[in-house]
């Protein structure tokens, strides 16, 4: 049976694409992370005794992780990420904001069954904070995932 319009979309069936820079860097398997948290200072007012009072403080943004099956052409995430550890930074690298000065135009995508765009997450100031190289074992018949970590600012939808 065809899906419908207003049917939610599988997590399954689709594959997510990580843009960088305008451009499609690489697909993924696996993506996880994608959240937003407030804070909340609750206060006590005098002679409300029924409840306490909640405002919100600051949002916190989750690390995005991100995991695909490695191909032979394709470093980008690894140099991405190497760009930060060898401190390729703009020339004002030791003021504060300094990574995020460094930070690409970063989006993951999710495409429907036809590979058509269905969902855009656009990553504030994102930076690769850590690759995960894939596990090896002789006796094995998996395939080498590699995982990518993310932290950002921010995620506007849409």
């Amino acid at each position: 049976m065809a899906r419908r319009l207003f049917d939610p979309y599988p997590s399954h069936n689709f594959e997510f694409i990580l843009e960088i820079d305008g451009f499609q860097a690489a697909g993924f398997s696996e993506c996880s992370g994608l959240q937003m948290e407030t804070k909340l200072f609750p206060y006590k007012e005098g002679g409300r005794n029924e409840t306490t009072l909640q405002f919100p403080e600051h949002t916190t943004y989750g690390n995005i992780t991100l995991k695909r099956g490695i191909t032979f052409f394709d470093n980008v995430l690894l140099d991405w990420h190497k760009d930060i550890v060898n401190g390729q930074f703009s020339k004002n690298a030791r003021s504060p904001g300094a990574l995020r000065e460094n930070a690409k135009p970063t989006a993951i995508i999710l495409q429907d069954e036809l590979g058509g765009e269905v969902w855009r997450w656009t990553l504030i100031g994102a930076i690769p904070v850590k690759w995960v190289g894939p596990d090896l074992k002789a006796t094995g018949n998996e395939i080498a995932i590699e995982t990518l970590e993310i932290a950002h600012e921010g995620i506007e939808i849409g």
